[in-house]
């Protein structure tokens, strides 16, 4: 038998869902290419699958709930496939640890996200003893070069499940994993630990090596990507600056010959600092965008929130921005319903999105997440209330989004083209250097070109363009 027919015979099958933010993408894509060396193939038939991994988000309320509803299906799914492994990855897997195994007796492998590089090597232990294989845990050390595994974030990208694999044209890169923030809504320094950051000279590699392959946009990816390196220097594993480590490595990335886009997140305003907003003049490549949690726009709950940072210090980081560029589009995460939050209180929120005008915003219900110190706090807001603050806050910046899309028309944009539409034939969909959608029509291949386009109409989700 050929060397490429024993390949072919122990060719196995991987079904990949993706749950919650970006750096469970990038963890899923580490991975798939663990497992690409295996001679696994990815399917997006769960069915016909060796190994269903399911890499799971913490982040929001009843996770736990939604992995197990999800196992109860797979359970129907392995009636008619046998063959077929179940591996359950990332932070349900961390904060739940063994216990559960006792509520899903289908899990045949358990990885938390630090332990994500010894997937492979639980699912051999699983094929040699028949019991369930775990490796649940933090990234402790380093090492002398500052190494460790890529690992993941908390930024929400939404509760939908999705298939793992991002376009080639972008790609994710971690820098960092886990965070020292402690905020009190937050459980992600339980389920992905304290701040590790990877060398900077590995993380050079990564984005050259991905450039190679054809990557025209990057994005940086930590917890809190701003504070990336402090960990290095503190260990005296890298040399103390006056701009910071996380400047050196984003100006590092951005000279990068045949890159086009570099952008970062997420950014905690704390640790965000002018040196960072600078860069956005010296260096086009970071565009003219960023995404700039503030999670509430009154101070007393942003201190309950232990967010350590004002109203007034966010507005500053602001004006840093746009005196560098006034065109520059911000995005931000806000919880509604947190602890104790009134009406007033609330007001404020909805009076600072007014007044920075976002261009779109991730917004959620306080959830309360076991362990996490508002999970103890009195003066729980009832849920019907934050679904009416919800409704209210998405409805103000519904209409605001649709403006600053209307505003757009009559303008060229530089596009970066991502992907052909599955549904259109000759329309693609790539994004302005303000991380707006737009719609193109094109008889000729637009994907991973940087194109000159007229913005002709739009709607709340997307620009359409003209191709110039």
């Amino acid at each position: 038998m050929s060397v490429h027919e024993e390949q072919v015979k122990s060719t196995k099958k991987v079904f990949v869902e993706t749950w919650g933010c970006q750096m469970n993408v990038a963890d899923s894509e580490s991975m798939l290419g663990m497992l690409k060396a295996r001679a696994y193939e990815t399917t997006d038939k769960a069915e016909e699958a060796d190994l269903v991994l399911l890499n799971t988000c913490h982040i929001r309320e009843k996770a736990t709930h939604k992995v197990l509803s999800r196992l109860g299906t797979l359970r129907q799914v392995a009636e008619k496939n046998p063959k077929m492994k179940i591996a359950v990855t990332g932070c349900v897997a961390q904060a739940e640890g063994e216990k559960l195994l006792t509520k899903a007796d289908n899990i045949d492998i358990l990885v938390g996200p630090g332990k994500i590089h010894d997937l492979t090597k639980l699912i051999d232990q699983h094929a040699e003893t028949g019991r369930p294989a775990t490796a649940l845990g933090f990234a402790k050390d380093r090492g002398a070069e500052g190494h460790i595994e890529p690992g993941p974030l908390n930024q929400p990208a939404g509760e939908k499940p999705t298939l793992s694999g991002k376009s080639e044209i972008s790609r994710y890169v971690n820098i960092a994993q886990g965070c020292d923030n402690f905020c009190t809504f937050c459980v992600v320094p339980f389920t992905r630990g304290r701040e590790v950051s990877r060398s900077p000279q590995e993380i050079l590699n990564e984005c050259q090596r991905l450039v190679a392959e054809g990557a025209r946009e990057i994005t940086l990816l930590g917890q809190n990507v701003n504070s990336y390196g402090l960990d290095l220097v503190r260990d005296h594993k890298l040399p103390e600056t006056s701009e910071g480590p996380f400047v050196k490595l984003l100006r590092s990335v951005a000279e990068l010959p045949e890159l086009d886009r570099l952008r970062f997140t997420t950014s905690n305003p704390h640790d965000f600092t002018k040196p960072i907003a600078d860069l956005f003049r010296t260096h086009r490549r970071l565009g003219r965008y960023i995404h700039l949690p503030v999670q509430a726009g009154n101070d007393e709950v942003l201190e309950r929130m232990k967010r350590k940072v004002t109203v007034a210090e966010y507005w500053e980081r602001i004006h840093w921005l746009r005196d560098v560029d006034p065109e520059i589009a911000l995005s931000t995460d806000l919880i509604v319903g947190f602890p104790g939050e009134t009406d007033e209180q609330f007001e404020d929120t909805l009076k600072l999105v007014e007044a920075v005008r976002y261009s779109f915003i991730y917004a959620f219900k306080y959830s309360p997440r076991k362990g996490t110190a508002a999970a103890r706090f009195r003066e729980q807001v009832p849920e019907e209330v934050k679904s009416k603050r919800l409704a209210a806050l998405n409805a103000i910046q519904d209409r605001i989004t649709l403006e600053t899309n209307q505003a757009e028309i009559g303008r060229v944009r530089e596009v970066l083209c991502h992907y052909q539409s599955k549904k259109e034939a000759g329309v693609y969909y790539g994004r302005t250097e303000q991380f707006r959608l737009v719609r193109i029509a094109s008889p000729v291949d637009l994907i991973g070109r940087l194109v000159q386009a007229e913005i002709t109409d739009c709607n709340k989700t997307a620009l359409v363009g003209r191709l110039l």
